[in-house]
């Protein structure tokens, strides 16, 4: 008898022991589970709040749902006032618009923008940063709007210079080659030759790309000042990037770079942070659902990347979501009562002059903060829409600090 009790409670044991296995292998392989990049204590949370956002209404939603959109969240009858009020109010209140990544860090070192985590009490991020590449960060100029290759040292900026020297050689190369291709082609054989002619006119936009990026490169490799900016850049996003407030990004590693570009890109300044969580707030008690934010800060770098990919993405001089105080709101799983309940929140907002806002076809709302509370002055606005220049350029600091 004492043999069957002692063979029970070793079967109880191991049963008990491959349960736990189980359950720690569960937890293993939930941990693998690809998750936004400024990380939370465990992925579930964050896994349930996205199931919330995408659960099935059983009923019309998103573009497909039949909603009355107020007034203050449609375009002006001059659709160029939308994109002035925001731009009046940056220009006057707001003189520091990241261009690039190393502008953006620099601004959150300042603590002039705060992080968005990946999941807070009332919203979740959802798809911040998703069409951010995983390659090396580049300076951009605002000038020619054009990226040159960050380098840490003098030597490194020269290899840099020769590289853009020999493929500037070998694009002229290419199309000496197809020009003479296409003068020996056959005058009869008119595909051939038609189809010559497109590869000439694309190595021609090609070589006239890769002549104008030397140039460029040249011009800051022979100005001293101007080669100091790109390698205290590449010194401040190195440094941030082995420390970011206790997480480590490998910047060799394309998918860790596209973790750090994405959680650089969750920040956003104090005031709009406030009325983002107001509104999420409100959302979230009245449908125990979290708001989903789609997009924060993007630097103008990014801006002019997703404006060839985006027809909603801003193409002016100072496009809002530039300044920081921006948020976009996806709607695309929303019924028709959470479209309209979260519209008719806006609105008041836009009503009492605290924001700037529009539903967009894409599925999004876009809020703009004041940067002081109250909409900018008509006079402001007239300016920018007739094309006046309100202020100088941003200019960036080439004392870029450390972390």
């Amino acid at each position: 008898m004492g043999c069957h009790v002692q063979r029970e409670k070793i079967v109880a044991a191991v049963i008990t022991s491959s349960a736990m296995a189980v359950i720690l292998c569960a937890g293993c392989k939930r941990a693998t589970v690809t998750a936004p990049p400024a990380g939370v204590a465990t992925l579930d949370p964050w896994k349930q709040a996205i199931g919330r956002v995408e659960q099935d209404r059983g009923e019309a939603m998103g573009r497909n749902a039949l909603v009355e959109v107020p007034a203050e969240l449609r375009h002006y009858a001059d659709r160029r006032r939308f994109l002035a009020v925001q731009a009046a109010d940056s220009h006057a209140h707001n003189d520091s618009i990241p261009s690039d990544f190393a502008d953006l860090a620099q601004l959150i070192q300042q603590r002039s923008f705060v992080e968005m985590k990946p999941l807070g009490q009332d919203y979740v991020l959802y798809g911040v940063g998703q069409n951010v590449g995983g390659g090396p960060f580049t300076h951009y100029d605002r000038a020619t709007r054009q990226d040159i290759s960050l380098a840490a040292t003098r030597d490194d900026l020269g290899q840099e210079m020769q590289r853009a020297i020999d493929l500037v050689k070998d694009s002229k190369a290419r199309l000496a080659y197809l020009v003479a291709e296409r003068r020996r082609a056959p005058a009869r054989d008119r595909a051939l030759r038609t189809a010559l002619l497109n590869e000439v006119t694309q190595a021609r936009k090609l070589l006239n790309s890769t002549v104008a990026k030397s140039r460029l490169l040249g011009a800051f490799y022979e100005n001293t000042e101007r080669s100091e900016l790109l390698m205290s850049e590449h010194r401040l996003l190195s440094n941030l990037a082995r420390d970011f407030e206790g997480e480590a990004y490998d910047l060799n590693d394309v998918d860790a770079m596209k973790r750090f570009k994405t959680r650089l890109l969750s920040f956003i300044r104090p005031q709009a942070r406030d009325l983002l969580i107001r509104i999420a707030h409100d959302y979230k008690e009245k449908f125990d659902r979290p708001l989903p934010i789609s997009s924060l800060v993007r630097p103008e770098q990014y801006q002019h990347e997703l404006s060839k990919r985006n027809a909603n993405a801003a193409r002016g001089s100072t496009p809002p979501h530039s300044t920081g105080l921006a948020f976009d709101v996806y709607y695309g799983y929303m019924s028709a009562a959470e479209q309209e309940y979260l519209m008719s929140v806006i609105a008041r907002l836009k009503d009492a002059g605290q924001v700037e806002a529009l539903r967009e076809s894409r599925e999004n709302i876009h809020v703009y903060v004041f940067a002081n509370g109250a909409r900018p002055a008509e006079k402001l606005i007239a300016q920018v829409i007739a094309g006046e220049r309100l202020r100088k350029p941003h200019k960036r600091s080439h004392a870029v600090s450390a972390h």
